[in-house]
């Protein structure tokens, strides 16, 4: 019994040191010094958190290592969600959500919304390489989003199927 409960002490010890090592490398943003006032000053932003898709039948798919990225400036942004997936067997896409307005906050915060949005994809071009084109089959509605200072909240309905809520946090820059 001593053995037994030694070996479990053992593997729970080693899984903690596993999951240390997976975030090694992830720093979180204690202030956020691209916002200030309510206006992005237009050096991008990466946020790490987790994406949870619902689709029309009830069905839950979670994506704890969803990756967005803000640029833009002054009156509108541009919001890159890397490897984008809305179901578990979906490979990842990578989409952006083009120069939607958003209207500033105080401090560092800002908010955003759009009733519809058509969002652009990187797909393959003529000459051999890749660049983002509309991609109307992933129509977005009901974009809803918002920065309070390193926490960034989103949702959205894609393809009138897929209800996307997004929680992440603001990374350090290196």
């Amino acid at each position: 019994m001593l053995k037994k409960l030694l070996m479990m002490s053992l593997a729970v010890f080693v899984l903690a040191a596993c999951n240390d090592e997976a975030d090694e490398g992830i720093e979180y943003a204690s202030s956020n010094p691209e916002i200030v006032d309510g206006v992005y000053s237009g050096r991008n932003m990466h946020f790490y958190g987790t994406a949870k898709v619902t689709d029309s039948e009830g069905n839950v798919f979670t994506d704890p290592e969803a990756w967005f990225e803000f640029a833009g400036g002054g009156e509108t942004l541009v919001i890159y969600m890397h490897q984008t997936r809305f179901a578990s067997n979906m490979p990842g896409q990578e989409m952006r959500i083009y120069r939607i307005p958003y209207t500033g906050g105080e401090g560092a915060s800002l908010t955003f919304s759009a009733e519809s949005f058509i969002p652009q994809a990187k797909l393959p071009n003529d000459a051999g390489g890749y660049d983002y084109q509309e991609f109307p089959q992933f129509k977005l509605t009901e974009v809803k989003g918002a920065i309070d200072e390193t926490l960034l909240r989103m949702s959205f309905t894609c393809m009138g199927v897929y209800r996307m809520e997004y929680e992440g946090l603001l990374l350090v820059k290196k």
